[in-house]
């Protein structure tokens, strides 16, 4: 299995459950909502960065996957870049370009 060992213990727990599951994995169908924001760290600790690119492929346009350049599990307010962009899109649905990027930002001034 790929991913973080974090998670290994959760989906073994799981393994051998007599019931369905519920919400088997699918691939994306997206078909009417307003144009997505997706939003991943290039060196998130949990999840793939390759795993954010796949969904965003699966969303077939109808989705714009903005890149944190740096580290970390949550992008929001990782650099003004990242919370620009996300108060954007909650205040207006406006989305930055597609495959675009926020640098990583500076430790101490957080810019």
């Amino acid at each position: 299995m790929r991913g973080s060992p974090r998670v290994h213990a959760a989906l073994a727990g799981c393994v051998g459950w007599p019931e369905r599951v519920n919400n088997p994995q699918h691939r994306l169908r997206i078909t009417k909502a307003p144009k997505l924001l997706m939003m991943h760290s290039r060196h998130d600790p949990a999840n793939p960065h390759s795993w954010a690119a796949e969904a965003h492929r699966q969303t077939r346009g109808r989705a714009v996957l903005l890149t944190y350049e740096g580290a970390g599990h949550r992008v929001y307010d990782r650099s003004d870049c990242t919370r620009d962009a996300m108060d954007g899109y909650l205040v207006s649905l406006k989305v930055p370009r597609d495959g675009g990027s926020c640098a990583t930002a500076d430790p101490v001034t957080g810019g």
